[in-house]
């Protein structure tokens, strides 16, 4: 299962402390050094502001071929916070009276697109602005012809299709599931109610009145001539063309442009589109049982006594971060041209106290030039060889052959692509997306035996795949055959509530509320915990599973929580 848009996972963040410098600290470009110079970031560039002072850094190139430095003209795909964006365009229209949030969706669509409902409730704007609509993250008539440029052709015809056809598995409001597909929409609406494209209102609404001249969907020569080329497990890939979708993630930009973007929702500046910048930001959907809060499009983290406001963004070659202080003038903006998430840099510039790791190379990175010089049966014998005598020197989790793998899948080669999963399931045995990717690959050969066979494996070890559900059935699969949700006892629920600790000052905290078990990270809102077997949980906003282990005596001492591929035990402290 690709991961199109970034997954925002907020169940292992932490962040303590206070923002002190108004510069970029030493440890900072130090670590930004060391990502370039290990090969696993091609260029970085990253701007603090603290009112009208800014201090640029930049490191890196924009490719690995002219070695042009980056710099904060430097041109990157900026990816989801293109949703920030959106719901500031959506807050606009409301502040001008011309929208209500609370309108529903089935108002502003054609009338050949028939909305799901749901126990009366309609789908609202304010819920797709906040997560909350019950749509999923993609859309399963999402099935790019060109898988390096997945969204090119996903037009608003297909958007159609798909809400005509879906039918709502919860309520609506009742749950925060980010949702590039709502997002998407919530951009296309806007277009529909203006009569203007995205890109129109974007340079009307937010870049025209921020002078950021190099904030486009569509890139301009002058963009083109500053660009930082794409670069994933050290390879050079396809920019990303956002169409249909575009509210969800289409946007490039720079540094210096987001500077100004940031100025003005700090208040630094007061364009024309102030009061919908602060209007995103207020709290707009709460779950006080799960202590969830969203604005609209932005997240929150809490540092200490500091909120903190923030987005982050990837597309296939980039990654992107921004966010600010509540009621401050500081904020971070950190830019990528690589597919190594580099959110920690900013949130270090927050203030964030733990130190800043300096990065392993990718293992694909040697895999991917191994099979170059010599084939991919070399190749896998350098993996395993590696893997035993070099296990500390290089990346290894599930997602490093999994991206190489979908590269090659998408030039067609598909024997050295599934070569490459099925390594890379060998490898993670007990981790649910190689076998969903190898599925994937087993299906564009024509193989559905083997294609059935691991999505079944994939959705046995994580129940909240809905891709694999998808293909399952359209593939005749019994839903009685599909994994579904287990009844756990309330007694055997309490046996599994206290607190374990995962790392010095890093708590997971387990509670029951009636049948329902929740897990809370330190300092992170609850996430539901839904059984899969009596003792084996699995969330639905990231994938990851819960094992609750008992010891020789019966009683629950430990639990392990599995996910990118690692099992990462924790004691039972209380």
């Amino acid at each position: 299962m690709k991961n199109l848009l970034v997954r925002i996972c907020l169940i292992m963040t932490v962040f303590i402390g206070h923002a002190q410098e108004a510069t970029i600290s030493k440890e900072v470009k130090e670590n930004m050094q060391a990502r370039v110079e290990s090969g696993e970031n091609v260029g970085i560039s990253v701007a603090f502001v603290n009112g009208d002072k800014v201090d640029f850094y930049n490191y890196g190139t924009t490719d690995l071929k002219q070695n042009v430095a980056v710099d904060e003209h430097s041109v990157y795909e900026i990816g989801s916070i293109s949703k920030v964006f959106t719901c500031i365009m959506l807050a606009d229209e409301v502040l001008k009276g011309r929208m209500k949030l609370s309108d529903p969706i089935a108002n502003y669509l054609p009338k050949t697109v028939t909305v799901p409902t749901r126990n009366g409730r309609e789908i609202t704007l304010l819920d797709l602005a906040t997560h909350t609509s019950a749509l999923p993250r993609m859309p399963d008539n999402f099935n790019p012809k060109d898988p390096r440029n997945p969204y090119v052709d996903y037009t608003p015809e297909l958007i159609y299709e798909f809400m005509s056809s879906y039918e709502l598995t919860r309520d609506i409001g009742s749950e925060y599931e980010y949702s590039n597909y709502a997002m998407g929409l919530l951009g296309h609406i806007l277009e529909l109610h203006t009569g203007k494209s995205y890109e129109e209102l974007l340079i009307e609404k937010i870049a025209h009145p921020c002078n950021m001249i190099s904030t486009r969907l569509v890139l301009t020569d002058s963009m083109t001539n500053h660009l930082a080329k794409p670069h994933a497990q050290g390879v050079e890939v396809s920019n990303w063309d956002l169409t249909g979708l575009a509210g969800a993630g289409g946007i490039r930009s720079t540094t210096e442009d987001m500077v100004r973007f940031l100025q003005a929702n700090m208040g630094v500046s007061h364009p024309a589109i102030f009061e919908a910048m602060q209007l995103s930001q207020q709290v707009a959907y709460e779950n006080e049982a799960n202590q969830f809060k969203i604005g609209l499009g932005w997240h929150y983290a809490q540092n200490g006594d500091d909120t903190i406001i923030w987005h982050n963004g990837a597309t296939a070659g980039y990654k992107s971060f921004t966010g600010f202080i509540e009621g401050t003038q500081k904020g971070v903006v950190v830019l990528g041209n690589a597919d190594t998430d580099i959110g920690r840099i900013g949130m270090k510039l927050l203030g964030d106290p733990r130190p800043l790791e300096v990065p392993k190379p990718s293992i694909a990175t040697v895999i991917n030039k191994e099979i170059d010089a010599n084939g991919i049966e070399s190749a896998i014998k350098l993996y395993k060889q590696l893997q035993v005598e070099q296990s500390d020197a290089y990346k290894f989790d599930e997602n490093q052959l999994n991206t190489l793998a979908y590269q090659y899948l998408g030039e067609d080669n598909n024997k050295v692509a599934l070569e490459l999963f099925k390594l890379n399931v060998a490898s993670f045995p007990d981790a649910s997306n190689p076998y969903d990717s190898l599925g994937e690959a087993y299906l564009k050969v024509g193989d559905t035996t083997q294609a059935i066979i691991n999505y079944k494996k994939s959705l046995e070890l994580n129940p909240a795949n809905d891709n694999a559900k998808t293909v399952l059935l359209q593939f005749g699969v019994d839903k009685s055959e599909l994994v579904s949700n287990v009844e756990v006892p309330i007694a055997t629920l309490d046996s599994y509530c206290g607190q374990y600790e995962l790392q010095p000052g890093f708590v997971i905290t387990v509670t029951r509320q009636d049948k329902q078990l929740f897990a809370q990270a330190t300092g992170q809102p609850q996430f539901e915990l839904f059984a899969s077997s009596y003792n084996k949980f699995y969330l639905k906003v990231v994938e990851a599973q819960v094992t609750f282990n008992a010891n020789d005596k019966g009683k629950i001492d430990s639990l392990t929580l599995h996910q990118n591929g690692q099992n990462m035990p924790a004691q039972r402290i209380k």
